[in-house]
């Protein structure tokens, strides 16, 4: 027997989410249908709001109140050096870490082959505007070290070959507290790589 069809309808739109199969997205509409009529009525509206109060802001393509956003208006900011990422949490990590100065660019999708998605193309393309621009100086790579963010960086190093701007990429080493025997192979290859001379005022004192 079906479901009657303005809770299928809710199941299909449900199903459209990344990640949310038909069992999840059955389980997510029958909580729906048991909470309160006001959760529900908030919901609706945080939906619409999230959609048609945020738009993408034009200089950096984060997600943003207005454009453009508050990191790109700051003219305390370096613009001669362009941190690219893959998505808006990726910004917020890195500002909350104060460890990058300069400016953003989010590619907002990510190359996700299993789902048969990659880097937004215009997101691509609108970078290689601002480096054409002759204010970027650098860019940095900030995309993760596995094989999505390994092939949004090559997207994005093909797209940029050719023009006058110097292309880093985070430094990858092993995590502080963390047991070899529990790493990934390709971040441990990585940080064997990356391995450096020690300086020994750099070494800190045993406990």
């Amino acid at each position: 027997m079906a479901f009657p069809e303005p809770l299928e309808r809710l199941i299909r739109a449900l199903e459209k989410f990344p990640g949310v199969g038909a069992r999840s997205a059955e389980r997510m509409a029958l909580h729906v249908l048991r909470s309160p009529a006001e959760e529900v009525a908030s919901l609706a509206m945080a939906l619409r709001d999230a959609r048609m109060e945020t738009c993408r802001c034009e200089i950096c393509r984060n997600i943003a109140l207005k454009s453009p956003c508050p990191i790109c208006a700051d003219a305390t900011r370096d613009a001669q050096v362009v941190c690219v990422v893959e998505g808006p949490r990726e910004v917020e990590k890195l500002e909350s870490s104060h460890a990058h100065q300069g400016l953003y660019h989010v590619l907002l999708e990510g190359f996700a082959p299993r789902e048969g998605a990659g880097p937004d193309p215009e997101s691509i393309q609108h970078l290689c505007r601002r480096v054409q621009s002759g204010t970027v100086k650098e860019i940095v790579l900030a995309t993760a070290p596995d094989r999505e963010g390994e092939g949004a960086a090559l997207l994005v190093m093909e797209a940029l070959e050719g023009m006058s701007v110097t292309i880093t990429r985070l430094a990858r080493g092993i995590p502080v507290g963390t047991r070899l025997e529990y790493l990934h192979g390709e971040i441990l290859a990585e940080a064997f790589r990356g391995r450096r001379p020690i300086d020994p005022s750099e070494t800190p004192p045993l406990d």
